[in-house]
């Protein structure tokens, strides 16, 4: 991230405007890229990294949210992935590298993918709201 100074006036005073800037811009979600793999598609799948822990699953969202929109959604291309209403605009992207769990319903993703995952949800709610589409073959 990078610091962002401007000026910004408003009614003839100007204010010092100090923020962030991510160089990468704001995420408007998670696409996990599953083609390559043995992945079957469940109403509750999980993202897993290398060592097991969850970055993402059922447990990040409110009961009601899920009943209605569902943990995750799927697509079968990147393009469609990424005009998905879900996720559309600027989604961030990873590839999982293993399938796991019953019915290799559950996804893992590399840990530094999973890191940033992590630091992204610090400040961006997408993963709250379930804007996560995994793309299958």
């Amino acid at each position: 991230m990078k610091k962002a100074i401007g000026a910004l006036s408003f009614m003839g005073m100007t204010f010092l405007v100090i923020g962030l800037a991510m160089s990468q811009g704001v995420y408007t979600g998670l696409i996990v890229d599953a083609r390559n793999l043995s992945f079957t598609p469940s109403a509750s799948p999980k993202i897993l990294d290398e060592d097991g822990r969850e970055v993402y699953g059922s447990a990040y969202l409110d009961k009601e949210w899920v009943e209605k929109h569902g943990v995750v959604g799927y697509a079968k291309s990147l393009t469609e992935g990424k005009a998905n209403s879900r996720v559309a605009g600027n989604p961030y992207v990873v590839k999982a590298i293993k399938v796991t769990g019953p019915n290799s319903k559950d996804l893992i993703v590399s840990n530094a993918d999973a890191q940033k995952i992590r630091e992204l949800t610090k400040h961006l709610s997408f993963l709250d709201h379930a804007k996560v589409v995994i793309v299958v073959p």
